[in-house]
């Protein structure tokens, strides 16, 4: 492992542990002390929205800037902004509001610091080590989910909140001196010089990106994939707490059975030997394979699993759906990645973003009322089909792309068959 990579991956892990700490923490305390539903949906919109509105103006700011001081002036801030709000919550009172504040902030400042790092990869890692980089940084993701929760849960029971606000803020400012160690390398482009204006390189951004035809389909896709999947998110709970009636603790324990198959499918494919050869087909064979898993809850409602069977089947349909998620999230990155020019990969990474972020609340309204008034199995049954078509409209676009991956890989089989005779004659 590079040292570019070792820090890259200690400034992720500090400020991801950081940001889910303090964002875990403004949510149950806000719901402990109000126990009102409305409050604590506001500070998860506060969390979210500034980032579907911001990713794409980051994308053009990390391609117009120095981005080695986009990721070290956000740490940076981020810790400045909890020393702030520490320094406030020792002499006053915090309410909601103050909550939303900063989680407006950290989230406007987690917007820049994630569009650049990941349109940063290709010039902080050589091309061998871009899926290493990629898997680690979604392990990370994955450990932080499950790991920075129960911790927060654990120190809120001892630390004011202002004494809590300190780690997150030690962390945010650990990263920011490691990231100062990052080298960038100088990637040469295809690209003319930038304009004076931002709205000129925004939309120099979109000509180029739907000039594209493979980058437009895995965009697209990608946004469809998200859309069926919340179909998934919102119904799961439902059929697992009202339909079958799990108790709180199997539910839970099912959730982090998904975070365990996310987790183990990332460290895999860190390994040289799980190496993505073939992305695109990756791609399409695991959505697919998404897509048919989808009909699986319906199987209990059936009476087709047995009862005493349920917790065990959900929870390694859970574990298989985190699993082969990844698979198709991270040849999605790679592609994107290596197929955009490096002057224009922080506007194509804020626009997938944005999408990514933006269908999230359309789909949850649109599947949380039809859940209370279409059959569960009906739409887990389109999702489902929605999915395959998905895939099978993308292949049909891609298929001389797939092709072409076939036909690349051929050679250097041929390649490693001819080396592997000579060292045995």
């Amino acid at each position: 492992m590079s040292k570019n990579l070792q820090r890259l991956l200690f400034g992720k892990f500090c400020s991801l542990f950081a940001s889910s700490l303090f964002t875990f923490v403004a949510g149950l305390t806000v719901l402990r002390e109000t126990s009102s539903g409305l409050q604590f949906a506001l500070i998860l919109l506060a969390g979210t929205l500034p980032r579907i509105l911001l990713s794409p103006v980051a994308g053009v700011l990390s391609d117009r800037w120095n981005r080695k001081k986009i990721i070290v002036t956000t740490e940076a801030s981020s810790a400045l902004i909890l020393a702030v709000f520490a320094g406030y919550a020792t002499f006053f009172p915090v309410h909601t509001i103050h909550y939303m504040i900063v989680s407006a902030l950290l989230t406007v400042l987690s917007t820049f610091l994630s569009v650049t790092l990941m349109s940063s990869l290709t010039r902080l890692l050589d091309d061998v080590e871009l899926q290493r980089g990629n898997s680690l940084i979604s392990s990370i993701s994955s450990l932080s989910s499950i790991v920075a929760p129960m911790l927060a849960g654990f120190l809120l029971a001892f630390a004011p909140i202002h004494l809590f606000s300190l780690l997150p803020l030690s962390l945010f400012s650990l990263a920011a001196l490691w990231n100062i160690q990052l080298t960038f390398r100088v990637i040469p482009s295809a690209r003319e010089e930038s304009s004076s204006s931002l709205l000129s390189d925004f939309q120099s951004g979109y000509r180029y990106l739907f000039k594209q035809r493979v980058l437009t389909t895995l965009i697209l896709m990608a946004l469809v994939l998200n859309f069926f999947f919340i179909a998934l998110e919102v119904i799961y709970p439902i059929i697992l707490l009202n339909r079958l009636e799990l108790t709180a603790f199997q539910f839970g324990t099912i959730e982090a059975a998904l975070g365990a198959g996310l987790l183990l499918s990332s460290l895999m494919l860190a390994l040289p030997r799980f190496t993505i050869k073939r992305p695109l087909m990756t791609l399409f064979q695991s959505i697919a394979l998404v897509g048919m898993l989808f009909l699986s809850p319906l199987l209990p409602l059936l009476d087709i699993v047995p009862s005493n069977w349920t917790f065990g089947y959900f929870l390694i349909f859970s574990f298989m759906v985190g699993f082969i998620i990844l698979r198709a999230n991270i040849p999605i990155q790679l592609l994107v990645q290596r197929q955009t020019d490096s002057a224009y990969l922080g506007r194509v990474m804020g626009v997938m973003e944005s999408l990514a972020m933006g269908i999230i609340p359309l789909g949850m309204l649109l599947f949380g009322f039809l859940s209370d008034h279409v059959s569960l199995t009906l739409i887990l049954g389109i999702s489902s089909f929605g999915l395959l078509v998905t895939v099978s409209i993308g292949f049909f676009h891609l298929r001389h792309d797939v092709q072409a991956e076939r036909s690349e890989e051929t050679p250097s089989l041929e390649t490693e068959k001819n080396a592997h005779l000579s060292e045995l004659r």
